[in-house]
């Protein structure tokens, strides 16, 4: 009599399905096999036909003799070369893209000194990345500061231009669209609130 499976959610097909192999349910048999422990290599590809590799992928010499620190390094050097521009790029991104232009195809095949070095290396560069962020957010936003006064006197002139007795958030995004403008949004926040002060000043 057929069985109901729980995995197809359908009565059993027999050999008609393709989990079915030597008239015996592959599934099931391996679940037969993890019941009574972490099957092995050799188990599974009895059971299945499935080859599980486990071997260690070749070390390449030049990670052998650098330390996470050089390693590093050598990767906030590829992606200010390779990512210059790109604020967006996390660096699980730039890591992968830096481990595969070096080759490394598949971390997880290194033996696991060398993948504790390898992460220890995106840390460290992911670190040195946020503090040269932020050092440069801060530096952005002192100059922006700075300019801040004439900034808010361009924008009221552009309101009253436009015969706009306040601004709106949407309109301060139209005046620094026009004036193709790259602030933070702090100082678009800044801009948003002394414009109004100004043009309710001078009504």
């Amino acid at each position: 009599m057929n069985t109901f499976c729980p995995f197809f959610k359908e009565t059993c097909k027999g050999n008609e399905c393709v989990m079915f192999k030597n008239g015996e349910c592959l599934i099931v048999s391996f679940l037969q096999i993890a019941s009574e422990g972490v099957p092995s290599s050799e188990e599974i590809m009895e059971t299945t036909g499935f080859e599980i590799h486990g071997e260690e992928a070749e070390v390449p010499d030049w990670i052998k003799t650098r330390t996470a620190e050089e390693l590093a390094i050598e990767m906030m050097e590829f992606k200010k070369r390779e990512f210059p521009d790109d604020e967006y790029s996390g660096i699980h991104t730039i890591s992968n893209f830096f481990w595969e232009n070096k080759g490394i195809e598949d971390t997880y095949s290194m033996p696991s000194e060398i993948r504790l070095k390898m992460n220890k290396a995106n840390i460290l560069a992911r670190t040195q990345i946020r503090i040269e962020e932020e050092t440069q957010r801060k530096e952005q936003m002192e100059k922006e500061k700075e300019e801040l006064p004439s900034l808010v006197g361009q924008c009221v002139d552009w309101a009253r231009t436009h015969g706009l007795k306040r601004v709106t958030l949407a309109d301060v995004d139209a005046y620094i669209l026009e004036r193709n403008l790259d602030i933070l949004k702090e100082t678009r926040r800044a801009l948003y609130v002394m414009a109004n002060v100004q043009l309710k000043s001078k009504r």
